[in-house]
């Protein structure tokens, strides 16, 4: 009979940049939104206040129109586009700092929030969506009754 030996430290340092490693493959992927790759990336804000998650995306100068804000698989996606501007006279650029192109942001939320209750707002160039937060549920302990079964004669 051998002796099973308690994990190294190394064994756990390994795990660890493995979790590590598939997280970032994680966000990269999410990079990816509906088959298109962003060609910019807004700037994001993300806290609480009063019981609801706020995320606050700069997008100056885009129309509500030109947003898609949608909850898939516990992630927010906020995906938009900014049309390249032609100034009227202007024969060309010298130089160009204003991104424009696709842009989406995948924001993982980690937390239960309401979505029937949810809200999009876009003011001065800042989308601002609000989620309220639900209870917490994982600490409720629920019983689960066990219930015999009646035993089988024997043939």
């Amino acid at each position: 009979m051998t002796i099973p030996r308690r994990p190294t430290r190394e064994a756990f340092e390994l795990a660890a940049l493995q979790r590590e490693i598939g997280q970032l493959f994680g966000r990269l992927s999410a990079l990816e939104v509906e088959g298109s790759v962003a060609e910019w990336m807004p700037a994001v804000d993300i806290y609480e206040s009063r019981g609801r998650v706020v995320i606050v995306v700069e997008v100056p100068g885009l129309p509500p129109e030109a947003l898609r804000v949608v909850w898939r698989e516990g992630r927010l996606v906020v995906a938009g586009e900014r049309r390249e501007r032609h100034p009227a006279g202007a024969e060309g650029f010298l130089c160009m700092e204003r991104p424009h192109g696709r842009f989406a942001r995948s924001i993982e939320v980690g937390l239960a929030v309401d979505l029937q209750q949810a809200e999009a707002r876009l003011a001065g160039g800042l989308l601002t969506i609000s989620l309220p937060r639900l209870k917490d549920r994982r600490g409720n302990e629920r019983v689960i009754p066990v219930v015999p079964m009646p035993e089988k004669e024997p043939r």
